[in-house]
């Protein structure tokens, strides 16, 4: 499969929108979610130290290959939520990513994001397989992920490194689903 850089389609839910990450999303992006270090905490990445940083993330990671990222926004108003997406761990497996401000946190926000990213998932035929991990100590996104019917496979002993938690891996929780 080749790596091409994608243009993951908009996608619509009740209350969200998930579209395409600009350049000029940066400094929402950076004052709802990547300078605040408890949204981060639990995150491969640390907060950014300036909004030249985020902007750097969305012209150099997001949508460059063929895993997608979306910007998560209110459906209603356009106003930045998060952003979301995956990669492929595997050439039938889609491994899930997400992150979203905490303003947003407890709302049921990110259960119907997820629940997005799965549906279109599965219009991919080549896919057989969704997954997420999260950080032990993260009920939060355990909790999403079991509301959208993934299933806790088990606990990964020194699985990820959070720079935000130290240097050293940290256990972590996989769930899965299988979709055909």
């Amino acid at each position: 499969m080749a790596n091409h850089p994608v243009r993951p389609p908009t996608l619509t839910g009740e209350r969200t929108r998930l579209r395409v990450p600009h350049v000029d999303d940066a400094e929402a992006m950076f004052d709802g979610m990547a300078a605040d270090p408890e949204v981060s905490r639990y995150m491969s990445w640390t907060p950014h130290e300036g909004v030249d940083e985020t902007r750097r993330v969305i012209t150099r990671l997001f949508n460059v290959d063929a895993d997608p990222t979306w910007l998560i926004e209110t459906r209603d108003t356009g106003e930045f939520i998060g952003t979301c997406g995956w990669r492929r761990s595997a050439p039938h497996t889609v491994e899930l990513g997400y992150g979203i401000g905490r303003r947003w946190w407890r709302q049921g926000i990110m259960s119907e994001v997820a629940q997005l990213l799965i549906d279109e998932a599965r219009r991919d035929r080549t896919v057989y397989r969704i997954s997420a991990y999260c950080h032990v100590d993260n009920p939060g996104s355990a909790g999403v992920l079991r509301r959208c019917g993934l299933t806790l496979e088990g606990r990964l002993a020194r699985y990820a490194i959070f720079p935000n938690l130290g240097p050293e891996p940290q256990d972590c929780l996989m769930f899965g689903k299988a979709v055909r």
